[in-house]
């Protein structure tokens, strides 16, 4: 679900771009999945932008499930070139729709590519959370493009990521198609981007980061990082809340890291984890 600040966020984007390019061969549609809300988000939705299409699931749709919903209802039913992907609470730049249509009719190549966003830290003065990520089949191992860093201008150009985090990204509807959308079985919240990008890079489909793209990220809005119980380690291991799931961990580095050092450094990771923890628990 959109938050109020982030949906008028994106409508004045949308009214930029509709007073702005004049010329543009694209018109935009807003797809929103409530997954059983009961704050009434979704009659605040109907009241005040009745054109929003809304979509409601059952409350066990998770981030995966409920793009993918939202995906095939734009691509089947509303005949959408593209897919963008934006979380509850993103705001973006109000150009940001009038520089993705400056993006696409760049060079053709970009409208058959995944694009991402540059993405900001909120409130943190031009703090980057990250410019898209780089991925080693390799290793397994991860690496958030300029992460943390105060952008200087140092991430200005387009450049070819590995993946990127699901807010903010441009799919081509047909690159949905040929992927399969995403893994809402095995990856219902934390990797499904991940996968999804990995998966089109096998097929052949290019990213890229394109920094004109920008959006900004609640530092808040995080699953379950830090274990300061025992119960807090446990849930951290199995829950879909949390990035250190270890069955959807293993099963990300079978499919993208299958060799001896992606074995080795997953092994590792959750070693570094769990010493980690307990050392918090313990003197906690």
């Amino acid at each position: 679900m959109l938050t109020q600040k982030g949906i008028r966020s994106l409508y004045d984007a949308l009214s930029y771009h509709q007073n702005h390019v004049l010329d543009s061969a694209y018109r935009f549609a807003v797809v929103v999945v409530d997954d059983g809300s009961t704050d009434g988000s979704s009659e605040w939705i109907s009241r005040h932008y009745p054109d929003i299409h809304l979509i409601k699931g059952d409350g066990n749709l998770w981030w995966s499930g409920a793009v993918n919903l939202g995906a095939k209802h734009a691509v089947e039913h509303l005949q959408a070139d593209f897919v963008i992907l934006w979380n509850d609470d993103t705001l973006c730049e109000i150009d940001y729709f009038v520089e993705l249509d400056a993006v696409l009719k760049k060079e053709p190549a970009y409208s058959r590519s995944i694009l991402v966003s540059k993405i900001y830290w909120l409130g943190e003065s031009n703090k980057l959370f990250n410019y898209g990520c780089y991925y080693s089949h390799k290793t397994g191992q991860k690496k958030l493009i300029g992460a943390n860093e105060t952008d200087r201008g140092q991430f200005n150009d387009i450049i070819r990521i590995d993946w990127s985090g699901g807010m903010g990204t441009v799919i081509p509807a047909t690159v949905l198609t040929k992927v399969g959308f995403f893994d809402a079985d095995i990856f219902p919240q934390y990797h499904g981007d991940m996968d999804f990008f990995l998966r089109a890079g096998k097929l052949g489909v290019a990213s890229f980061a394109v920094p004109t793209l920008k959006i900004y990220n609640n530092r808040e809005s995080t699953g379950l990082t830090k274990a300061r119980s025992f119960d807090d380690l446990r849930k951290m291991l199995v829950s879909n809340r949390s990035l250190h799931n270890i069955r959807h961990n293993i099963v990300l580095n079978k499919r993208h890291a299958n060799t001896v050092f992606g074995w080795a450094n997953l092994t590792l990771s959750y070693a570094k984890l769990i010493i980690k923890s307990l050392r918090t628990i313990v003197w906690a």
